[in-house]
């Protein structure tokens, strides 16, 4: 498998000179299974730039386009992939109905004639939706992708790709449950309030875990959905997973302080002999499985 990463920023784009290492468009993930074949993780802003590659370097027989949730950080990049409007392209977007709404329906919404000038049922591309579940198991080529539920303050997936013995889990916007205390951990607390999320990322090549906050900085946003970096790091190696990758920066983060993140979590990384690597992504950084 191959990933590459458009867009690593929460809740807004951040465009300027403070962001340029990490970059500043809001979720997206590009993966390719060894056949080539393209798996799209969220739709946020940096879905555009994944389209307008895709438009300068040839077509894409299909692409698939598995959806967390509906924020609007993981949904804004939609109206502007430029694959969208070419006849000849086929997307599959994937993702799970909310309040008795389809897919089709929540991501239409934005592209209503009062927010944008094209609808949904104008585009040129030949469209599916699919309607997907929780705790369930679907199948892209020869890539198993598994889910489980995530902890947020909206219904929200987490994804887990499988190809061959190469696993990687996808966790954006996602809450580990621990005391209201920076300075205490109890392995055995951990485990015991994310045990399901443990199990599901257990021995996972890469965890892409959301790392919004500090530790400190997230004591006062518990319910959000969000992650503080040292809780990140004990989940990890309770989940024994090789690599893991910070995503989904608060947005007033600079890069400076990205890599004060990614110091910190590496040094208790370190101090519990863990063997993990982790690594902070940025726009354009690649990895290959």
């Amino acid at each position: 498998m191959f990933l590459k990463f458009w867009g690593t920023r929460g809740s807004i784009p951040v465009p300027g000179n403070s962001t340029i290492k990490y970059g500043g468009n809001t979720p997206c993930v590009e993966v390719r299974n060894n056949e080539k074949k393209l798996i799209v993780l969220d739709a946020g802003s940096g879905l555009r730039e994944l389209g307008k590659h895709i438009a300068q370097n040839g077509h894409e027989d299909s692409i698939h386009i598995f959806i967390s949730h509906y924020h609007w950080d993981h949904i804004q990049g939609i109206p502007f992939f430029m694959p969208l409007y070419e006849k000849s392209n086929t997307i599959t977007f994937y993702g799970e109905e909310f309040n008795g709404k389809k897919v089709k329906e929540l991501l239409g919404h934005q592209m209503a004639l009062n927010y944008f000038p094209i609808n949904i049922d104008e585009v040129g591309a030949k469209t599916s939706f699919v309607e997907i579940k929780t705790n369930s198991v679907y199948q892209i080529g020869d890539v198993k992708v598994e889910t489980r539920r995530a902890n947020h303050s909206s219904p929200t997936i987490t994804f887990k790709f499988t190809e061959g013995k190469k696993k990687i889990v996808y966790m954006t916007d996602n809450e580990l449950h621990l005391r209201d205390s920076p300075h205490e951990y109890s392995a055995m607390e951990i485990l015991e309030k994310n045990k399901e999320l443990v199990e599901f990322c257990s021995g996972c090549d890469y965890l892409i875990h959301d790392s919004m906050y500090d530790e400190i900085s997230v004591l006062g946003k518990r319910g959000w959905g969000h992650t503080g970096n040292i809780t990140l790091a004990y989940f990890s190696i309770l989940s024994k997973v090789k690599n893991l990758v910070l995503f989904h920066y608060n947005p007033d983060y600079s890069d400076e302080k990205i890599d004060a993140l990614l110091k910190e979590t590496l040094s208790v990384l370190n101090s519990e002999n863990s063997g993990i690597n982790c690594i902070a992504s940025k726009e354009g950084m690649c990895i290959e499985l």
